[in-house]
């Protein structure tokens, strides 16, 4: 049960790191960086739409 939920949680965070644009693809992002880049990247998001 644990394995199941934590093998879908890392295919979701592989998700998210595909769209999530960061800087030098050279290595792959931890979680804490992933969440931190998708903050960022909503939120530059948002400021865009609100302009």
């Amino acid at each position: 049960r644990e394995r199941s939920r934590m093998h879908s949680l890392n295919i979701a965070f592989d998700r998210l790191r595909e769209v999530v644009p960061s800087i030098g693809n050279d290595r792959k992002l931890s979680k804490y960086e992933t969440l931190q880049m998708a903050q960022s990247y909503i939120t530059a998001l948002s400021e865009l739409l609100n302009k």
